[in-house]
């Protein structure tokens, strides 16, 4: 059985669930974690985790605004792009062993940022000149 590790920046740990950060905190204190001024690597990969999570619904919300813009061949294109940017950023963020399974949520988290500018500059372009299908493939 292999095991999951999220990594931010360069410290690879398991991952904290969700809720996690409150039972670390003292005794009678259920806090939510402070991204601001996270007190260990486990609140830093939850604040990582939660940024990623917006920064992938975002994704999706850009990917699925872009493609009702586009005729039937276009979305088909946008498919085979979407889906090779996906094996990119794997490639690009993901670490896998025998043993274990790593995610950098740095990497992840930023270079999904920068798809969903890409799918927002796509759908901003077909709302005001046409779309172009000569960059949907990029």
């Amino acid at each position: 059985m292999r095991s999951i590790a999220l990594i931010a920046g360069l410290a690879m740990i398991m991952p904290a669930l969700p809720g996690a950060s409150a039972a670390l905190a003292a005794p009678g204190q259920a806090k939510e974690t402070s991204c601001d001024n996270p007190r260990s690597n486990f609140d830093s990969i939850y604040c990582e985790r939660k940024i990623f999570m917006q920064a992938d619904t975002d994704l999706n919300t850009a990917y699925k605004a872009l493609r009702v813009q586009l005729k039937a061949a276009d979305r088909t294109t946008l498919l085979q792009s979407q889906r090779a940017w996906i094996r990119q950023r794997d490639e690009k963020c993901g670490r896998s062993t025998e043993s274990a399974i790593g995610v950098d949520l740095v990497c992840a988290k930023d270079v999904t940022i920068a798809r969903t500018n890409w799918l927002n500059d796509r759908t901003r372009e077909c709302r005001s000149a046409g779309c172009r299908a000569s960059l949907l493939d990029e």
